[in-house]
């Protein structure tokens, strides 16, 4: 009884620390997106130096300096022109590799750069599509949609359990922590094309997508995690473990929606109710 206890007492306080921890955070990257602009790009550089930070220390990397300043140049460049912004992220990267690699090393550094610098780059990317509020919704859609989708599966998978999702990767997700997600996720994109006078069934749709993209960040680093024996990247965002933690899904659901948007380039004005 009382382990039982115990264990529903360590859960609340699970909950409570990131609750408190979202609470603090919610407001300064919504914040950071509504002006856009260098106050975007200086909170992305921080969130991208501190990743590479992170990846660099897990991979008990020797370029960990190169790596940072790559990932946080790309991200200051990136107001002012994208193309330096990528010339630097990629160029460090692989400068990076190629040091590692002439000592004998098994490198990660280009992967850990590009990782690093490149998911808040692609926020960027997102927040500075043109047209009036475009880019604006579209990237604060993805953000809301990326936490519903979080949110929903940590509740979920709490609250039903059952089959793991990927038992050798991350022995935490389950089924219908995955399946909650995705129903969480196209229900805040059924909200959110209310609020921006969008489509409702393409926002279902780009709901359930960033989920599953989501999804596959989260997937992705912890695969990461577990081939260099971790199970958290830093301790820097009590409840939530390191700022790759944080961000590996909606860092990987901005990336996604890029590519998508570079395809299909008419569905930014869709999804804003301009077509």
């Amino acid at each position: 009884m009382a382990d039982k206890e115990g264990g529903k007492s360590g859960q609340t306080r699970e909950v409570l620390v990131r609750l408190a921890s979202a609470a603090v955070l919610v407001p300064i990257a919504l914040t950071c997106v509504w002006f856009g602009g260098w106050l975007l790009s200086g909170f992305a550089a921080l969130c991208a130096g501190l990743m590479a930070f992170e990846w660099a220390r897990m991979a008990n990397s020797r370029v960990a300096v190169l790596m940072i300043l790559g990932a946080v140049a790309a991200n200051l460049l990136h107001p002012v022109d994208p193309r330096w912004a990528l010339i630097a992220l990629v160029g460090t990267g692989v400068v990076a590799m190629a040091l590692e690699q002439r000592d004998g090393l098994k490198s990660t550094a280009l992967l850990g750069t590009l990782y690093a610098g490149g998911l808040p780059l692609a926020l960027q990317v997102l927040r500075a599509i043109p047209d009036n509020m475009t880019g604006l919704y579209i990237a604060m859609g993805v953000m809301v949609l990326s936490w519903a989708s979080d949110t929903s599966a940590f509740f979920a998978g709490r609250h039903f359990g059952g089959p793991l999702l990927a038992p050798k990767d991350s022995p935490n997700k389950t089924w219908s922590g995955a399946i909650g997600a995705v129903v969480g996720s196209v229900l805040t994109g059924l909200a959110f094309a209310y609020f921006v006078q969008g489509p409702l069934l393409i926002w279902a749709v780009l709901g359930a997508c960033v989920s599953v993209a989501a999804q596959f960040g989260d997937l992705f680093e912890s695969q990461v995690k577990r081939r260099h024996g971790v199970k958290d990247t830093s301790g820097f965002l009590p409840g939530h473990g390191g700022v790759m933690d944080r961000l590996d899904g909606f860092g990987t659901a901005c990336v996604a929606m890029v590519a998508v948007l570079k395809a299909l380039p008419m569905l930014a004005a869709m999804l804003v109710g301009q077509v």
